[in-house]
């Protein structure tokens, strides 16, 4: 849709780019922002999660290539340019906590009351990064001829009437992140609301990815991802309230 925000003396800024660092940010002060009303120290919770990120683009950008390796074989090189585009979310979610845990440790912080803010933190995150997405053309769903059609363009630039998925994710994750914040409100359990947030959204992201163009074998793969993750959510939420 619009891919290029802007060319200037060879310097190439891609709205996908602008949009997931503009993600990283919201992540950031999101996170900082409600963990900060549980008394966490700001800084020490900044720090962690811009830590995380390392590992968080490592492994989101490797379950992608895994995910894509037809794509990739032929031209190796092609996994480290950053134009290729391809982050793996659930492959992100992986390398940010697991990376997080022992950073926590480190930095003094406690783990549950950490990981609600952070999950909220990361679906706000996930509601601007999907704007990337429809606006670098990825992530698209299939032609429908359905009344909820959009005409979008795939990461080819080929118009056609689609599910507007990556508005559907945008709205999904914007639900329960609204869900969550209303309920987070009531003083539950430190912990529960990450793992209620999580499989709320897994389950979501179920249904949509029917929707998107992506082929029987990579629809499969994320619906195994997302129901081990719900069922791993489910069981650590049912864990922290016995």
């Amino acid at each position: 849709m619009w891919p290029i925000v802007f060319v200037w003396r060879g310097i190439v800024l891609r709205s996908y780019h602008l949009m997931i660092y503009a993600a990283l940010l919201v992540t950031v002060f999101l996170t900082v922002h409600l963990a900060q009303g549980e008394g966490l120290d700001p800084d020490r919770t900044a720090l962690a999660v811009l830590l995380s990120y390392i590992p968080a683009f490592a492994c989101a950008r490797l379950l992608y290539v895994a995910r894509h390796w037809d794509h990739f074989r032929r031209d190796p090189a092609r996994i480290l340019r950053r134009s290729q585009g391809g982050l793996s979310l659930y492959g992100g979610m992986l390398g940010m906590f697991g990376s997080v845990i022992p950073l926590l440790w480190l930095l003094g912080l406690p783990i549950a009351p950490f990981f609600d803010a952070l999950v909220l933190g990361m679906l706000g995150g996930i509601v601007i990064a999907k704007g990337g997405c429809l606006l670098n053309g990825c992530c698209y769903g299939h032609p429908t001829g359905h009344w909820c059609g959009v005409d979008l363009p795939d990461d080819r630039g080929v118009w056609r009437r689609r599910f507007p998925v990556q508005m559907m994710e945008m709205v999904w994750a914007a639900a329960v992140l609204l869900l969550m914040m209303i309920w987070r409100s009531t003083s539950p359990p430190s912990g529960v609301v990450a793992c209620a947030a999580l499989a709320l959204h897994a389950a979501g992201r179920i249904f949509l990815q029917n929707l998107r163009d992506e082929g029987p074998g990579e629809n499969a793969a994320v619906r195994k991802t997302c129901i081990i993750l719900i069922v791993a959510a489910l069981a650590a939420g049912l864990f922290i309230s016995l």
